[in-house]
């Protein structure tokens, strides 16, 4: 029975906050901003459903880019896109979308209230574009270009994948905006999980474009990936390009020997045989340490 107020406490603070009453809101959204019909409040339901939308994209970019610049622009690719056209790779399409929310982002971010240092919502069009000028725009802007577009047909697979990768730079804000979750032991826990998983994938994708680059100018075939493919039975002919291990069996076994080196726990089973393998393993062991 000694617990009875304070559970009635605990009830009638949960009520206060899940219902936004007026002592929990900030200050600023008790205030009825006079805005043009343009302008977008910061803090409107379509402006959380649009930042959920955009952290999606930027989630997938995170993922597909340095996977599809690594794995997917060779020269058999390559061909088939010369061959049937820009759009022919569904992928090429779903960035073409990407980069054109992307562009919708900046247009919305530049109509967007903010609240400055004196805890006051600025609807002044001209204000808001000053401050996103001086503040994410060029980081917004570059990574909306569509290089891979742009560049469409100058057989430079490299450089496209190069040029793809500044899309990543959209991650520097997805960061700033989790801060407001690191009281959260759970949720920091979970973005710790994610963000080790995401690292290995990138460390994966840099693991393979190493023997990919490397492979066909060794004289004795000791690449990690000749290694793999002898190992399950699917070696490399050298007269059929579309020889060797399938980009699945490249991707995972990628995968595994990231893992395991950055946890330590490695079982040999894939190991660095090349100098440029080796010094990349200790970089990925030096990380793992931190």
């Amino acid at each position: 029975h000694i617990y009875f107020p304070l559970i009635v406490i605990f009830a009638a603070l949960s009520l206060q906050v899940l219902s936004l009453g007026a002592d929990v809101l900030p200050e600023y959204k008790l205030q009825t901003p006079r805005i043009n019909k343009f302008t977008i409040l910061h803090y409107s339901p379509f402006k959380a459903v649009w930042d959920w939308l955009i952290l999606l994209l930027v989630i997938y970019t995170a993922i597909f880019t340095p996977y599809s610049a690594a794995f997917l622009l060779n020269d058999i690719e390559e061909q088939k896109r010369r061959t049937c056209g820009y759009s022919c790779n569904p992928l090429n399409v779903v960035d073409l979308i990407v980069d054109i929310m992307f562009i919708i982002d900046i247009l919305i971010n530049f109509r967007t209230t903010y609240v400055n240092q004196n805890e006051e919502v600025v609807s002044d069009p001209a204000k808001i574009a000053i401050h996103y000028f001086k503040g994410w725009f060029l980081i917004d802007m570059v990574a909306a270009i569509p290089f891979d577009l742009l560049i469409f047909g100058s057989g430079s697979d490299e450089l496209i994948g190069l040029l793809k990768t500044a899309r990543l730079l959209r991650l520097v804000r997805v960061a700033r905006k989790l801060d407001r979750y690191s009281e959260y032991g759970a949720a920091v826990l979970m973005l710790l999980m994610c963000i080790f998983a995401l690292i290995a994938h990138w460390l994966a994708c840099i693991w393979y474009a190493i023997g990919n680059v490397e492979r066909p100018y060794l004289i004795h075939k000791i690449s990690w990936l000749d290694a793999l493919g002898d190992q399950i039975k699917k070696p490399y002919n050298y007269s059929d390009p579309s020889s060797g291990p399938s980009i699945k069996d490249k991707y995972v076994t990628a995968l595994y020997f990231t893992f395991s080196s950055l946890t330590s726990v490695g079982f040999g089973n894939v190991s660095p045989n090349t100098n440029s393998e080796k010094i990349f393993s200790i970089c990925v062991m030096l990380i793992g340490c931190k």
